[in-house]
C-alpha cells in the first residue's frame, strides 16, 4: 500500500551510535544514529516547516489518537502484517505520489500533518544494552548543523530542545503500541475486509488504490450485543466511526491533485 509502513528500527549499533545498516529503515529516514553528547554535543537543530521526505509516501501510518483529526481530511484505512495491525491515512494515488505536500515541500494548508510527519528527522531506538528507549534522528536532513538552530545539548546534557523531541517520540510510539491493542481486538470480530479504491482525477484518468481493508457495515450491524458493548468500553468503537467517516474523503485526493 506504502512505502510509509515500512517498520521501525528494533535496536542500534551502541558502539559507534548508529542503526544497524542492514535493517530496513523507516520511511522519509536515510539513515538512523542515536544521539549522545560524545559524538553530537555540537549539532544544532532547526526545526522544519516544510516536509519534502513525505512527498513521496501515499500512505502515512497514523496512531489512534489522531484519528478524530485525520478523519477529517483523509480516508483512514488498516494494513496487517502478522499479528501487527496498523492504521494508515492515504495521501495519493499511488505509491510515490503524496497530493497534499506542495512542491516547496510544505504541507498542503488546512491539512492535518500526521505525527509521523512532524516526528522527522528524530525517532525513538532500542538500545539492547541498556533495555531502553533511546533518542535518535536521521542526521543526513537539512536541519541539522553545527552553527545555525537549537543545540541538542548543554553542559553534556540534553538540551529542551532534545528533550521535547524525546517526549513527542515516546508519546508517539505509546500511542502505536495502544493503537496496535484496539485494532487488533477490532480485527478479532471479523468485521475487517479487502477493499480497493477506484478514484477518478480531474482529466478522468481513473486509478485504483488497492492493498487495504476497511470495516464492513454490515458485519458491523450484525455484531452480537456483547461484541458491540465490548468495542464501546475498550475505545475502539470510537475509532471504528472516526474512519467510517473518513471514507468520505477519497474525493479529497481528487481535489488536491487538482491544485
Amino acid at each position: 500500500m506504502s512505502d510509509a509502513t515500512t517498520k521501525e528500527p528494533a535496536a542500534a549499533d551502541a558502539a559507534n551510535g548508529k542503526a544497524n545498516t542492514e535493517r530496513s529503515l523507516p520511511a522519509m529516514y536515510e539513515t538512523v544514529s542515536v544521539l549522545s553528547a560524545g559524538l553530537h554535543g555540537d549539532l544544532r537543530f532547526t526545526p522544519a516547516n516544510k516536509f519534502p521526505g513525505a512527498a513521496g509516501l501515499n500512505a502515512i501510518i497514523v496512531a489512534a489518537a489522531e484519528f478524530p483529526e485525520a478523519a477529517l481530511h483523509y480516508p483512514i484505512v488498516f494494513s496487517e502484517q502478522g499479528d501487527k495491525h496498523a492504521a494508515h491515512v492515504i495521501t495519493g494515488h499511488t505509491t510515490g505520489e503524496n497530493r497534499f505536500v506542495e512542491k516547496s515541500g510544505k504541507w498542503r494548508t488546512g491539512a492535518y500533518i500526521p505525527a509521523y510527519v512532524r516526528r522527522y528527522p528524530f525517532i525513538l531506538v532500542e538500545d539492547t544494552e541498556q533495555d531502553k528507549l533511546t533518542l535518535a534522528a536521521d542526521l543526513k536532513s537539512r536541519w541539522f548543523g553545527d552553527k545555525k538552530g537549537e543545540p541538542l545539548f548543554e553542559d553534556g546534557k540534553p538540551s529542551e530542545t532534545a528533550q521535547n523531541a524525546f517526549k513527542f517520540c515516546t508519546t508517539y510510539h505509546r500511542q502505536l503500541l495502544e493503537t496496535d491493542v484496539l485494532l487488533g481486538q477490532i480485527a478479532e470480530t471479523g468485521i475487517l475486509v479487502e477493499r480497493n479504491a477506484d478514484v477518478t482525477l480531474p482529466d478522468e484518468t481513473k486509478r485504483r488504490i488497492t492493498g487495504f481493508k476497511v470495516v464492513d457495515e454490515q458485519k458491523l450491524g450484525e455484531l452480537d450485543d456483547e461484541t458491540f458493548l465490548s468495542l464501546r468500553k475498550n475505545g475502539a468503537l470510537s475509532l471504528i466511526y472516526c474512519h467510517l467517516i473518513s471514507m468520505r474523503n477519497w474525493r479529497n485526493i481528487a481535489a488536491a491533485t487538482a491544485k
